[in-house]
């Protein structure tokens, strides 16, 4: 368990040539960022008296040298420890920080309980110090984090000492208390700097924390106790303890990668259930509308011909919605099926760009080129339409101002290049890496128009990937969009 949100800023260093010239820089509170700043009043605290209990047990070890089995338990509890907090485990319903937590407490606390709070506050800083350092952690919290664990560490060892029997009833009572104390440290400490830094009220939070952290803390007390009296008996006889913490923390975090991976589907579950709705919805609505007028109308022939061609339109448009459903659906369960042979690249895209032209909403100029000596290429012709087809209607629902689209197909030896080049309102660079997942729509609030199920682009990256391909684009917001594919070229097969 360790804190979130404490954050740290430095001065940039200004540049060589106005050093001379501008005053030399000089800190000031305000140069740290605002939450650092509401933090400081639970962290120099904690620092100070983390600097002090360090130093106390340095002192300490210094006026009594440990023995080199002493050393030596102590260096492997450390490591211990080190790896738990390196690796902290993903537990359920657990709403401290990141909602993970720390098995480290288990080799701090024992260190504690068995070589007493001078040990264990040593352990305890260079666990944190080590592990926060690694993962290039600001400054502050770094100091701050190290100085909980020094104290927590510190007030466990001594409400452990006066238990210093061999006895089992001893040892219980020394772990408890020492796990009691460096529990309600950590979460205290904890708790206090969060509520600060996010304006919360540290009561309800730590009422919070106690809450979801009582079974973890329940669980790591009984793990002190069977590792001090194993140790007790023999250190060696204690690393049996490791087999099983390491099935523990491996199950659990399949645990929770599992549970992870049901929320995901879930989330994507209600996403389908409204984009699809949202997307029926408007077809269904103009059908019935036709539909509707027809029945109960007089009409002549032009305006029939008219609703006609709606109903027909709009039909279409509902199966290519149920079309692509049902095929990211294969996809995602491989049961696509796939008949590759050696096809005329070219002739597919012109098919797709002179059906496309006579459906094409004004400002629209769709363009064909096919590069001389371009091989045929090995696809199926069926999935081979279906990428182009979403590719062009992609670039031209997302010109709505208008614009140029150009298809062209060129040989990328050992390969077929085919490109999809537009207009358009182009792609945002932290949208570019997403779009080709799963419901990822570029204008989800339909805010200029454009609908869709989000699926084109998803579905036309597995196919060509299926094919032995690779795809991608290149963007600029505002500035239109280039998707490309290769796919292999039949002679180089041969």
């Amino acid at each position: 368990m360790s804190s979130q949100g404490i954050a740290n800023s430095r001065p940039q260093k200004s540049r060589w040539r106005q050093w001379r010239s501008e005053p030399p820089f000089r800190w000031s509170p305000l140069a740290l960022k605002a939450d650092t700043v509401r933090s400081l009043p639970i962290v120099i605290p904690v620092v100070l008296l983390g600097l002090a209990g360090i130093a106390a047990a340095i002192a300490s070890v210094v006026a009594t040298p440990p023995s080199w089995p002493e050393v030596a338990g102590v260096t492997g509890l450390l490591a211990a420890a080190t790896a738990a907090e390196a690796f902290p485990l993903p537990i359920e319903g657990v709403n401290v920080g990141a909602g993970t937590t720390s098995l480290a407490i288990v080799s701090i606390v024992a260190t504690a309980v068995i070589y007493g709070w001078e040990a264990a506050a040593l352990v305890a800083f260079l666990t944190m110090a080590i592990v926060e350092a690694g993962r290039r952690r600001p400054p502050t919290r770094i100091v701050f984090n190290t100085g909980v664990y020094v104290c927590a560490a510190i007030l466990a060892g001594l409400a452990a000492s006066p238990f210093d029997g061999s006895d089992l009833g001893a040892i219980i009572a020394a772990s408890c208390l020492g796990a009691a104390a460096f529990y309600v440290v950590d979460i205290l400490f904890l708790s206090a700097v969060i509520a600060r830094t996010r304006r919360l009220d540290w009561p309800a939070l730590l009422l919070r924390y106690l809450y979801s952290t009582t079974l973890p803390f329940l669980v790591m007390t009984s793990l002190i106790i069977t590792l001090v009296v194993l140790w007790n008996r023999s250190p060696w006889i204690s690393i049996i303890v490791v087999g099983p913490l390491i099935t523990v923390a491996l199950h659990e975090r399949w645990l929770h990668r599992a549970l992870e991976r049901l929320r995901e589907f879930d989330r994507l579950k209600d996403e389908f259930i409204a984009v699809i709705s949202h997307e029926l919805r408007t077809p269904l609505t103009s059908v019935y509308g036709a539909a509707l007028t027809l029945q109960k109308r007089e009409v002549d022939d032009e305006m029939r011909g008219a609703l006609l061609d709606i109903v027909s339109d709009e039909a279409g448009r509902l199966a290519r919605l149920l079309d692509r459903a049902l095929s990211a659906s294969r996809l995602d369960a491989n049961r696509e099926i796939f008949e590759i042979e050696s096809l005329d690249g070219g002739e597919t895209a012109r098919s797709i760009v002179d059906a496309a032209r006579h459906r094409l909403p004004p400002g629209i100029q769709l363009e064909l080129v096919v590069e001389p000596d371009v091989p045929h290429v090995l696809a199926d012709p069926d999935k081979l339409r279906q990428i182009l087809v979403n590719l062009t209607e992609n670039a031209i629902k997302y010109s709505p101002d208008g614009g140029r689209v150009e298809v062209r197909v060129a040989s990328a030896a050992p390969q077929v290049r085919f490109t999809v080049k537009d207009e358009g309102i182009g792609i945002a660079p932290e949208q570019q890496e997403h779009i080709f997942e799963r419901f990822h729509r570029l204008d989800p609030n339909m805010t200029r128009g454009v609908g869709g199920l989000g699926l084109g682009l998803y579905i036309s990256h597995e196919l060509v990937k299926h094919m032995g391909g690779t795809i991608w684009v290149t963007s600029s917001e505002g500035a239109g969009s280039t998707f490309t594919f290769v796919l292999p070229a039949a002679d180089a097969a041969t």
